[in-house]
């Protein structure tokens, strides 16, 4: 768990990032801790005396420990080994705090605060490892929490881009030479999109969305694309009557595009790339420490530079790279989607010789289709701006809504601190049929959407975007529409979704989620949603 580094709150400062078992051990929601202050799951007898030492932790560079109770949803308590630590930027400014919370069967002392140098000498972390296994793991969330932080924004800068790119090729003919350009940035673009998810994936840990799959299909399906500008073959067979597995096949498709990728690099001048898919029947007492029974496995061999033997144990560890230019997600991620489809994956290495990695999955018995390929994005024509602030809707003279777009009709508030996020969103809504009005935070928002509900020109949906910096968060902005309107049509919009909070989101009384960047596709079909009602 981490929070914030002051406290604007008298229950203490709030909570910033809650792992999944932390929210397993409260009873809460992980959405729902964030932006709570600590002092809803902290021992309240005890939290003036948490709270008085944050800044000793802050300022003397110690680590703390104290046995406290957890209070739960339920208002059960929960007896607790709290760790705690500071995490500096380079210029040794506290930037937040780090706790790992660990229920214990019975707290030896209640009221003891407990102080460990951060730089602990080796024969106290031998007589304690609990303490520094729960410091690392609290070093690793803070770091998850940057990177989905840079995700976000990589998201959102995305959704710029894709939006204007389309604008561009809306004006271009399909003899004009720069159109391929324009296509070849998009493809790009998309690769991105698929970068900033892969990051997401990894600090978010999240569980697949199962389906049949063919991982012949898929490798087949993958090696195009991640052979795509370089001079490098991919062969590739398969046994007839391969076995199924039961995968999220985006999922699989992220592994084998990021090994073959791999392969690709280390034969800078070119070469093949050997990928078998092929059935095994793994006996009990495997090395791989998998249960015994049947598995498709998937094997991808270079003959390029390998790996140095004393770097091979490292390469599946976060933000560890042997590339100059690396960032220590790929493998990472990988080995994190394999285990989370109760499989593993292993890597062989020598150096001038080549490496191969082998991936092992499950396997099943049935086969369905197991992908479809994505429609291209598409989007946007700018519209005018009426003198009451109304973005217009395009004229019924603008080039026709290509298949699978829905257009409409009504008043939608858009909400998103980013200026080129917020214009490009109005201009996709412009280019569907919709009026337009904006806010670039909560407060405004709230403001607008008050006027035009008194006036008699109701909002019809609002595209609410979740992580608004200061002021009124995004829930706190729905919690204020609802009060004005309590029909109020509300989607959310981040960086930060994938499709799996769609539910949660519902359950709070949401019409639905647009994980950025999205498709002009997808906008249209939620706004449809939440306009004919």
């Amino acid at each position: 768990m981490i929070i914030e580094p002051n406290s604007r709150h008298p229950l203490g400062p709030q909570i910033v990032f809650a792992n999944r078992a932390m929210a397993e051990l409260t009873g809460y929601f992980r959405d729902a801790l964030v932006e709570q202050p600590i002092g809803l799951i902290y021992e309240p007898e005890s939290l003036n005396h948490l709270l008085v030492r944050l800044p000793r932790v802050a300022e003397g560079g110690k680590v703390y420990e104290m046995v406290k109770e957890m209070v739960t949803r339920e208002g059960d308590r929960i007896p607790c080994r709290w760790t705690v630590s500071a995490v500096r930027d380079s210029q040794g400014r506290t930037v937040n705090f780090t706790f790992a919370v660990n229920p214990i069967q019975k707290p030896v002392v209640k009221e003891v605060l407990v102080e460990v140098p951060a730089e602990a000498p080796k024969v106290e972390k031998r007589e304690n490892p609990s303490i520094e296994e729960s410091l690392e793991k609290s070093r690793v969330e803070s770091l998850a929490l940057l990177a989905g932080g840079i995700a976000h924004d990589f998201n959102n800068v995305l959704q710029t881009i894709l939006t204007n790119l389309s604008l561009a090729k809306l004006e271009t003919s399909m003899q004009t030479p720069g159109r391929q350009f324009i296509e070849d940035a998009m493809e790009a673009t998309q690769d991105a999109q698929s970068l900033a998810q892969q990051i997401l994936d990894f600090t978010k840990g999240r569980e697949p969305m199962i389906q049949v799959a063919n991982l012949g299909d898929i490798v087949r399906g993958v090696a195009k694309l991640s052979t795509m500008g370089s001079q490098v073959r991919c062969d590739i067979a398969t046994p007839e009557g391969l076995w199924g597995v039961e995968a999220d096949v985006r999922q699989i498709r992220q592994v084998i595009h990021n090994l073959m990728v791999n392969a690709c690099q280390a034969m800078p001048g070119g070469g093949v790339v050997q990928s078998f898919v092929e059935n095994l029947n793994l006996p009990a007492n495997s090395r791989l420490g998998l249960p015994e029974g049947p598995y498709v496995v998937v094997r991808i061999r270079d003959r390029g530079c390998g790996i140095p033997e004393a770097k091979l144990s490292k390469i599946f560890e976060p933000y560890y790279t042997t590339k100059e230019n690396g960032t220590g997600i790929g493998l990472a991620t990988c080995r994190a989607i394999i285990q989370r489809h109760r499989g593993t994956i292993t890597v062989t290495s020598k150096e001038n010789v080549g490496t191969e990695f082998r991936v092992f999955l499950p396997a099943c018995q049935i086969f369905e289709d197991a992908y479809e390929e994505s429609e291209p994005v598409q989007t946007i024509e700018v519209p005018a701006r009426h003198s009451n602030g109304d973005r217009l809707p395009v004229s019924a003279s603008a080039v026709p809504l290509p298949e699978g777009v829905i257009g409409g009709q009504g008043r939608i508030l858009v909400v998103d601190d980013q200026d080129n996020v917020r214009e490009a969103a109005e201009r996709l809504l412009g280019r569907l049929g919709y009026h337009t009005v904006s806010a670039a935070n909560g407060q405004e928002a709230v403001s607008l959407f008050r006027h035009h509900v008194h006036s008699g020109d109701p909002i019809n949906a609002v595209l609410l975007d979740m992580t608004l910096p200061g002021g009124l968060s995004g829930d706190e902005v729905m919690h204020e529409l609802r009060k004005v309107d309590s029909n109020a049509r509300v989607i959310a919009t981040s960086g930060y979704f994938d499709d799996d909070a769609e539910s949660t989101f519902r359950r709070d009384g949401y019409v639905g989620i647009l994980p950025k960047p999205y498709a002009v596709e997808r906008l249209s079909q939620k706004l449809a949603e939440a306009t004919q009602h």
